[in-house]
């Protein structure tokens, strides 16, 4: 193959891939970010010092471990196989353009999703006339990322609960010293 033949092929590609919009990647990509930016304030409401823990890069998969280990009744929760699931079929999304794995992992997201939905969810679904099997892959993705953010918010309100605790005793135990208050990820970010 001569080079002009490999820039033609790599153009056929770009304009292949770029003509169209897919609303599964789209779904993916901004649904994982979210979930990631939910971690994210969780763990930044653990640590005192989170600036510590945004310097380590961890990958999506230590963050959820590390709020998973945080769980005090919500580590064996089911949600959180849904939430690396959702991990799974991003990096499928984003490193391959289609294949017979990135099927699978949605097989796999669509599966962990109907263990997860709620009666509610069900209704809701029936209400519009529809149910999980004929939902497109992006909209079961977007209700997946909506259920995990929802657990995540949860979380969130009790990790913030305790957090209080914490600093309320720290006050009683150090009333004279200066206090470590929550920081926001973009807070702790800016302290690397």
């Amino acid at each position: 193959m001569t080079a002009v033949s490999h820039l033609d092929k790599y153009r056929q590609m770009f304009e292949r891939e770029m003509s169209h919009s897919d609303p599964l990647q789209q779904s993916v990509l901004k649904g994982h970010l979210i979930i990631e930016a939910a971690l994210d304030n969780i763990l930044s409401t653990i640590f005192f010092h989170p600036e510590h823990v945004f310097k380590g890069r961890f990958s999506f998969m230590q963050k959820v471990q590390m709020a998973r280990a945080y769980g005090l009744r919500k580590d064996t929760n089911t949600i959180w196989q849904l939430i690396l699931s959702v991990n799974e079929v991003r990096n499928e999304v984003a490193h391959n353009l289609a294949g017979e794995r990135r099927d699978v992992k949605l097989k796999q997201l669509r599966r962990l999703l109907e263990a997860e939905m709620t009666n509610e969810m069900r209704c809701g679904l029936a209400k519009g006339g529809m149910n999980l099997t004929g939902l497109a892959d992006d909209a079961v993705v977007v209700y997946s990322c909506m259920l995990c953010t929802g657990f995540l918010g949860t979380f969130e309100d009790d990790v913030s609960a305790l957090r209080n605790i914490i600093d309320g005793l720290d006050h009683i135990l150090s009333p004279e010293k200066e206090r470590v208050g929550p920081k926001t990820p973009d807070q702790a970010r800016s302290k690397r």
